[in-house]
């Protein structure tokens, strides 16, 4: 017996759907079902107009099952559909329970950590982050140091440190993937780089910057990664008159659609950079020469270079999250450094 169908609807009290067997002549009994205990059966009878045009018979196949008990919101996403008491079960259509999952969660658990978006992230992008800070501190996984570092990150959506080295930029056009792998090696960086990202950094992308950026940009727009908000971007400033235009707290908004794509970016950039110029939550940040800028992946800026000064922005991801096709590029040119560093660009 060959059964389609789905899971289209879960409360605390019953759940909605639909089973379809084509040429089955028996009625097809649901069961809703929980770490074994059945909460309820009905028949999948019921009609349903969109089922009738989509050819699925004459319709007849929605189902509604009313609990037997009610179902704390904790333990809905664990709800299951069996189709004939049998071990099939129903797909869910949707995520299907979660929203209530987590209102229940958060009520109950206030101090739960979770990433902001639905597609994770770093776990600086999670609301418990100062709490899991304090935790690596405490148990000297991080250094006061980073940790400072790391604190300004969480609450600014990006960090400011000072070089052990101050680049020149003539050397480094002569060999950027060299020079590259030399700052990233530098310690000053690479202890909070390898902190934010629980790994070794994977720079993937290097762009020299000039003049005043028309638009707000965002690294997880640019990401190629299945992570979306799993990346960084670290500015590098050529002289003294460079520096970043932030939209204050706009790395703590849930940046993703439904479909993963950034909604602060492309066609809404100019509008959102015209609004918070005007509305004065733009901040400006210096980025003095020797120094480098740590941006979180959902934080909206542009960069601000004055006559004569440039800024080299790169885009790094986790070393475990190298995508495939970056990885096989047979364009790109790979630099593995001894630090665990590397470089595909």
């Amino acid at each position: 017996m060959m059964v389609r169908g789905s899971l289209d609807e879960v409360t605390g009290t019953e759940v909605r759907g639909w089973a379809f067997s084509p040429g089955y002549q028996d009625d097809i009994i649901v069961q809703a079902v929980l770490d074994h205990e059945i909460l309820g059966e009905a028949i999948a009878n019921l009609h349903r107009p969109d089922l009738a045009k989509a050819g699925l018979g004459t319709g007849n196949s929605g189902y509604s099952i009313k609990f037997y008990r009610p179902v704390d919101p904790l333990f809905l996403p664990f709800v299951v559909v069996k189709v004939n008491s049998g071990d099939i079960e129903l797909p869910r259509s949707t995520p299907l329970g979660y929203v209530e999952f987590f209102r229940a969660l958060y009520s109950k658990y206030p101090a739960v950590g979770r990433p902001r978006s639905v597609f994770g992230g770093l776990w600086t992008d999670r609301t418990n982050a100062a709490a899991v800070l304090r935790g690596k501190l405490a148990v000297g996984q991080m250094s006061t140091e980073v940790s400072s570092i790391i604190t300004g990150f969480i609450n600014n959506g990006l960090a400011t440190i000072k070089l052990n080295a101050v680049p020149d930029r003539k050397v480094w056009l002569e060999n950027i993937a060299e020079r590259l792998g030399e700052t990233l090696d530098d310690k000053a960086l690479l202890s909070p780089l390898r902190a934010i990202l629980e790994d070794n950094p994977l720079a993937i992308r290097a762009d020299w910057l000039s003049g005043i950026e028309s638009e707000l940009t965002q690294t997880s727009a640019s990401n190629p990664s299945p992570s979306p908000a799993e990346c960084l971007d670290i500015v590098v400033p050529f002289g003294n008159d460079v520096c970043l235009d932030v939209v204050r707290d706009g790395h703590r908004l849930p940046e993703f659609t439904p479909h993963g794509i950034s909604r602060w970016v492309n066609r809404t950039s100019k509008t959102v950079l015209a609004l918070a110029g005007d509305s004065g939550i733009l901040d400006r940040h210096a980025l003095p020469n020797g120094s480098a800028a740590i941006v979180g992946p959902g934080t909206l800026y542009r960069a601000h270079c004055a006559p004569r000064s440039a800024a080299l922005r790169i885009q790094c991801l986790p070393e475990r999250g190298a995508p495939l096709q970056v990885v096989t590029d047979p364009q790109r040119r790979e630099v593995v450094r001894s630090s665990g560093v590397r470089i595909l660009i």
